[in-house]
């Protein structure tokens, strides 16, 4: 397994640098709102959600239901369950299928879409090795972050700003290496159009449902669009 994250370590350096500057700011944050710097590392191990970990922090300074707190979660990560969904047949042959699902963030999907194992190594080991790696990253920095709130003041705003840059990146990344740009194209006109009806709140949702509808009504477009570009790249 060593060798595999020797492997996967060179995929996830642009995710060790988001992770670096935006579990910095959580810990931060967590620190902030008076809470130890353990339960920072405690909250990314077992949750490992960040956006819901931001959100949960002012939630646990007040009374909340169960019922609530479920519905919050629910709202807010349940575009896991689009992506996750693409990931069942991988996750079913990994040596832990757990953790494989637990591992599995926005970037970590974001970044094993864009990419190929290398040779000799099976593509669930290596996949499962970029999410420990990321999951990894995710939680010591948020830790650290948390260990600095206890020692010195920070001002943290415009660091949540880090997470755009990197999936910026990793978007640049699938663009370069996608045989077909159909699929992007999709994704970000109905996310531009849903925010504008539905609103920052609410076009999580509605966005993510009308992208995969374009993508299977258009299946037969985009195969023929990879195609013909797979034909121009041989020539």
């Amino acid at each position: 397994m060593f060798e595999v994250l020797k492997k996967a370590f060179p995929y996830t350096i642009p995710v060790l640098f988001g992770y670096c500057f935006l579990g910095l700011a959580y810990g931060l944050f967590v620190s902030e709102a008076g809470f130890p710097a353990w339960s920072s590392a405690l909250m990314s191990l077992i949750i490992y959600a960040g956006s819901l970990q931001f959100v949960l922090v002012p939630f646990l300074l007040s009374p909340i239901s169960i019922l609530a707190l479920i519905g919050l979660t629910v709202s807010i990560s349940i575009r896991h369950l689009f992506y996750g969904l693409n990931m069942i047949e991988t996750a079913n042959k990994s040596k832990s299928k757990i953790l494989f699902i637990h591992f599995l963030s926005d970037e970590t999907y974001a970044l094993i879409s864009t990419i190929k194992p290398p040779k000799g190594i099976k593509e669930e080991d290596f996949y499962l090795a970029i999410g420990f790696l990321n999951y990894f990253y995710w939680a010591f920095f948020a830790w650290l972050g948390a260990i600095f709130g206890n020692i010195f003041t920070f001002n943290t705003q415009g660091l949540d700003f880090v997470l755009v840059a990197l999936f910026v990146v990793l978007f640049v990344e699938q663009w370069k290496s996608a045989p077909s740009h159909i699929p992007a194209i999709f994704g970000v006109i109905i996310s531009v159009a849903t925010l504008i009806f539905f609103g920052p709140k609410s076009f999580m949702i509605p966005a993510m449902v009308i992208i995969i509808l374009s993508l299977i009504t258009s299946k037969n477009l985009i195969l023929k669009d990879t195609k013909k570009n797979e034909r121009q790249k041989n020539d």
